[in-house]
């Protein structure tokens, strides 16, 4: 199998069915399966990804024991993965589908070891509705481009493709978002080429967000983004949890 599509979830039920019909008609020409990593949703999410599989038997559902976490979901299902390749993105719609042929084709044709979605290269934008969430978003990135390494520009995208070897290789380290930022600052310093892919970050379609529905929200998950630079800047990788 060449590509395998993690998609952590929880509470993200209305998504499902639109996220995997758009992910299997982008990856129509590629063997590919798609995998659910649930953290026990209450709102019945792993039960309506079974239901998908009567059409697509591609998608595998894995159902997490806790501790529920966002960085271990992504890693238990690389681990599971069979694909060549591993690629992941949110599961809110946020993230486009429709741009993973894009991302895989550097790494089919050897340009690059790792390749992500970009809102700041050039072509790319976040027209998500909160400004303070947008401008939050920009700051955290500008600061790791100037503090930890200038070859990544959008560090906190969440929507990343590469080798399943390389990813198992350089580990997922952090609770949440921020394992993006360590990811890719240590494949670059490792030698690892990254290519952006431009794309528009848009506004989930249903549900809550789970970054920053609330200032306390966004105040607790922002300061390890904050806590992760300062330690790559200081030449070390945060610790493994």
């Amino acid at each position: 199998m060449e590509l395998s599509v993690i998609l952590p979830t929880y509470n993200e039920r209305p998504n499902v069915t639109e996220l995997v019909e758009r992910i299997c008609k982008a990856l129509q020409d590629v063997d590919h399966e798609v995998i659910f990593v649930d953290d026990r949703s209450p709102d019945g999410t792993a039960q309506a990804a079974q239901q998908t599989v009567l059409h697509h038997p591609q998608v595998r559902i894995i159902e997490r024991q806790p501790p529920p976490g966002l960085t271990v979901s992504i890693l238990d299902g690389v681990r599971e993965a069979r694909g060549r390749y591993v690629a992941w993105l949110d599961a809110d719609l946020s993230h486009p589908p429709e741009l993973l042929p894009q991302l895989l084709a550097p790494i089919r044709e050897h340009r690059a070891e790792v390749a992500c979605a970009s809102r700041y290269v050039p072509g790319g934008r976040d027209v998500r509705s909160s400004i303070a969430t947008r401008w939050a978003s920009l700051f955290i990135n500008r600061l790791a481009q100037w503090l930890v390494d200038r070859r990544v520009v959008d560090y906190t995208t969440g929507f990343v493709l590469s080798p399943r070897h390389v990813v198992l290789e350089l580990g997922l380290r952090g609770d949440y978002g921020e394992y993006c930022i360590d990811l890719l600052a240590t494949a670059v310093r490792r030698g690892y080429r990254v290519h952006e892919v431009p794309y528009r970050n848009v506004e989930r379609q249903y549900g809550t967000s789970k970054t920053a529905p609330n200032l306390v929200s966004f105040v607790r998950h922002g300061w390890p983004y904050l806590t992760t630079i300062g330690t790559l800047a200081m030449g070390r990788r945060p610790r493994r949890r």
